[in-house]
Formats: C-alpha cells, sequence, structure tokens
C-alpha cells in the first residue's frame, strides 16, 4: 500500500473535461480462465468516449461524454454490443492529475467525481486493503519438469513493479509463419514473414522495353531502351543515351501494365527462437502466427508485450492479469483504480534521438512534456525528438517524480537529494506528500475547502465578537489588530 500511495498519490481530478477521444475499447472477450466481470458491470460508472449505436436499426443509443448507468450498461448489452470505446484514467490528456469525465462515477457517492478529489489515493488503497486477504502462495509443480507459478500478492507485485516474471514466456516478434525445428542441440521456432510489393516505373516517350512480362530480373537491370535524340543538345555536354534508360531497382518478377513496367518483389523476414529444455510449444509447423501470439507456456513478460504490441495492449494485459489474482480470491475492484496504478507507471517517454530539442538520448521524460517540447520545435521549423514509451515499477515511477521532495521521502533519500541540489531542482508542490512535508494545505478537494475555509472564518468572527478581548497585544501583531492570547503573552 505504501508504494501504491507513493506512486499515485499525486493524482488529483484537476479539470472538468481534457477533451481526448483517446479512452480503452472494453469487450466481452471470454477468458481462459473466465475470471473477468461481465461487461454490464464494468460498463457502469464510465462516460462513453464515442457514440454507441445499435448495430441492428443503426440507432444511437448512448452519444459521447453520456455516463452508463446501470438502465443504459443492459441496453448496451442487450443490443448485442461487444466492444465499447469508454474514457479512461489511462487516456485522459490532463497534464496535471486526470479529469472527472475521464474518471467518471465516485464509487463512494455515486455522482460524477468532484474536482480535487484525491482519486490516486482512494485508488492505491482500494488495491492495498483488500491485497492483505490474498494469499501468499507460489505453487510448485513436481514430476519431469518442474515449474514454480506465482499467484497470490507475489503476482501483483510482480505486475506493479514490472519484474520479469518467472519461466516467462516467447513471444513472436513479427507476423509470419512457424517452423518447428528439431536439432540435436536444442529445439527452436522460426517465423517467417514474407510480404510482396510492387516497384513502378514509367516509360519515357519513345522507350523501347527490352524485357518481357514474367522475366526475373536482378537488380541494376536495363529495362527500357530510349533511342538518344538526333536534336542538337543545349547545353555544355551531351546527353548520354543511357541517362535516359530505366533501370532496376530491385530484383524480381516484370509485370508490363498499361504502358508502366512493373517489378513485383517478395521481402522475407526470418526470426529464430531457442526453446528452453522441457517447455511446452503452443504452436505447429505452418501455423500462422501474429506479432505476439505466446509461441510456448509460461507468463508473458509486459516488457515484451510493449516492445511488439504497444502500449495499448500492455494496459489492457496488466488490468486483465490484476483482476485475475483479486477475483480468483472473491475480490472485487473496479478497473479504474487499477489503470490509475497503470497511467503512472506508463507516464514516462525515454528519449532515443534528440533532433533539434534541448533533450539528450536516454532521458526519461515524461509523456506530456515531451510532446509539448516537440511541438515547441515543429512550430519554429527544426526536427523533432523521437522516443519510446517506457514500463517503469512502481518504485521507480515514485522515484522518477517530478517532486523532489516527495521522492526524498520515499527511498534513497541520499542520492535524490543530492540530485536535486546539483540539478538546481524547483518542487511545484502540486502533490499531497510534499504539501504534507512543508506544512501547507494539501490541494485536494479545492471547492469545498474554499467554502469550509470561508465558513470557519465567519465562525471565527461571531466568536471573536462573543468573547471579551484579553489585555495586552504583541508588538509585532499590533497592524493586524489580533487578539493574544495567554500562550502568547507567556511567551512575550
Amino acid at each position: 500500500t505504501r508504494r501504491l500511495i507513493d506512486v499515485a498519490q499525486d493524482v488529483i481530478i484537476s479539470e472538468e473535461d481534457c477533451g481526448s477521444d483517446e479512452g480503452i475499447f472494453l469487450s466481452d472477450r471470454k477468458r481462459d480462465r473466465g475470471l473477468l466481470a461481465p461487461l454490464a458491470d464494468r460498463l457502469i460508472g464510465r462516460l462513453v468516449a464515442s457514440d454507441v449505436i445499435d448495430p441492428q436499426t443503426g440507432e444511437i443509443i448512448m452519444r459521447r461524454n453520456e455516463e452508463i448507468d446501470e438502465e443504459r450498461s443492459k441496453l448496451i448489452v442487450d443490443a448485442g454490443i461487444v466492444n465499447v470505446h469508454v474514457r479512461s484514467p489511462l487516456g485522459c490528456h490532463s497534464r496535471q492529475g486526470i479529469c472527472q469525465y475521464c474518471y467518471g462515477r465516485d464509487l463512494a457517492r455515486g455522482g460524477l467525481v468532484e474536482v480535487g478529489a484525491a482519486v490516486g489515493i482512494i485508488a492505491a488503497q482500494s488495491i492495498g486493503e483488500p491485497g492483505t486477504q490474498l494469499t501468499l502462495r507460489t505453487f510448485h509443480t513436481g514430476g519431469v519438469v518442474e515449474a514454480d507459478i506465482t499467484s497470490g500478492l507475489p503476482r501483483v507485485e510482480e505486475l506493479f513493479e514490472a519484474r520479469v516474471p518467472k519461466g516467462v514466456a516467447i513471444l513472436s516478434e513479427i507476423d509470419g509463419t512457424a517452423e518447428v525445428i528439431d536439432t540435436e542441440e536444442a529445439r527452436k521456432i522460426k517465423i517467417t514473414s514474407s510480404e510482396f510489393y510492387r516497384d513502378e516505373y514509367v516509360l519515357p516517350r519513345g522507350a523501347d522495353v527490352i524485357v518481357n512480362n514474367g522475366d526475373s530480373v536482378e537488380a541494376g537491370t536495363m529495362l527500357v531502351y530510349v533511342p538518344p535524340s538526333e536534336e542538337p543538345s543545349k547545353g555544355k555536354h551531351p546527353a548520354k543515351p543511357e541517362d535516359q534508360s530505366c533501370i532496376a531497382r530491385v530484383s524480381g518478377v516484370v509485370a508490363l501494365e498499361g504502358g508502366r513496367v512493373y517489378i513485383a518483389y517478395e521481402e522475407r523476414e526470418e526470426r529464430e527462437y531457442t526453446v528452453p529444455p522441457g517447455s511446452h510449444i503452443r504452436v505447429k509447423s505452418g501455423d500462422e502466427v501474429k506479432a505476439g501470439t505466446q509461441l510456448i507456456d509460461g507468463v508473458a513478460d509486459p516488457q515484451d508485450i510493449l516492445r511488439i504490441m504497444g502500449r495499448e495492449a500492455v494496459q489492457r494485459y496488466l488490468v486483465e492479469e490484476v483482476q485475475n489474482v483479486y477475483r480468483s480470491q472473491g475480490v472485487n475492484i473496479n478497473d479504474k483504480h487499477i489503470e490509475i496504478i497503470i497511467r503512472q507507471m506508463l507516464k514516462r517517454v525515454r528519449v532515443e534521438s534528440p533532433g533539434d530539442t534541448e533533450l539528450l538520448a536516454g532521458d526519461l521524460i515524461g509523456r506530456f512534456e515531451y510532446e509539448g517540447i516537440n511541438a515547441k520545435v515543429l512550430a519554429e521549423g527544426g526536427e523533432p525528438a523521437t522516443a519510446q514509451t517506457v514500463l517503469l515499477g512502481i518504485t521507480r515511477a515514485s522515484l522518477n517524480t517530478n517532486s523532489w521532495l516527495a521522492a526524498a521521502s520515499f527511498q534513497e533519500t541520499t542520492r535524490v537529494l543530492t540530485e536535486a541540489a546539483i540539478w538546481g531542482k524547483t518542487d511545484r508542490l502540486v502533490g499531497l506528500k510534499e504539501n504534507v512535508i512543508i506544512g501547507r494545505l494539501i490541494p485536494s478537494q479545492l471547492l469545498s475547502l474554499a467554502e469550509e475555509t470561508a465558513q470557519d472564518l465567519s465562525l471565527a468572527e461571531q466568536a471573536e465578537k462573543a468573547l471579551p478581548a484579553v489585555e495586552g497585544t504583541r508588538p509585532d501583531l499590533a497592524d493586524q489588530n489580533e487578539t493574544v492570547g495567554p500562550s502568547l503573552l507567556l511567551e512575550a
């Protein structure tokens, strides 16, 4: 719970609508273990990211940014819709915290969440508290091939810390055809991808095609010959006949169509994976596989899913895997709590090429900050930086926060404070923790806080009028007309 709170403590509802149309797709896919909640239950309390249309009648059931209540959720499922595009903290574009529309219903009060609600703390507590009910077991299977199956709380920790799991599975990196190869040294799986392309050549006027339909040609072969012009050249140097000839850029098969020459060629890509001894192979020779297909039994590494299939795929995987652990123990947690933690794990990118920006290759920087820097450079006509999304475990994500006060109070205090001093960092005091550390009011529940403050002031004024003033005033407070109490007199 401590680590979860530390990573999510600065997630506060900061605005009404960020305008994002990203969201996520909630689907009624049947999982292997069938532990996910029914679609109708997962939709309740969400706002739709795009219009929901009845597939039978074409009628609009719900418009964008409308909240899905119990009645509408049933209506969507009864209409046979199995994929619904909803707003989610994972797709929120708010620079600080998240917006009301991406969060949706406040699960405590039943209405739309208020601006200023500390939803990050609520999410961390909602995941951490039921964690005490989870088992601490690692199942050990005996036999010829022994394996450890991590489950319960250790599995949740493994997912949130983005660790390489025990018995990691091999995922295919490309689309293609599988081939299982048995050799004396080891068993291997080879994935071969074939893509067919056509290279086009436009014929100059008066050109003679010197190849035939169906001919196999090598790169550099002359395809078309253009006779030299009889008109004298206007330039200092006469034009060479071969300058006007078409030469094949690739090797392939010639196709002549509509006065143009095409070369059809094939690009092959092969990837070979060594299968660990005793592992069960999931594919057979000749099977068609997609990028991200699991080739052997085991647990997928979230880092591999991010690298091969992208951000949306790893978000979906982490939510479903955490839910599987909790639901197997009979614990129900709303998806949005897990999504807030995963948003914090994926909010940084690693710079690969700095372009014309002031960033350095290898820098870890916030996604929105990176987009802002690139937009500024593009507006000035420069070359933008390129970066790759990184998945950080919750401990690393807490230490990579913008607030050095919050990071120093978490772990590795000496290193964090030393780095902050060397770089001359400034803490903007936007999270809860850094404000608690220096004794300021926390920035949550901004609206109700202002109302409460006004109420407290009016009550204080009434009490001041009712009670007689104590004699004696502090010289340094005289101009503020403040009444001095006994403790202040003693101090003086």
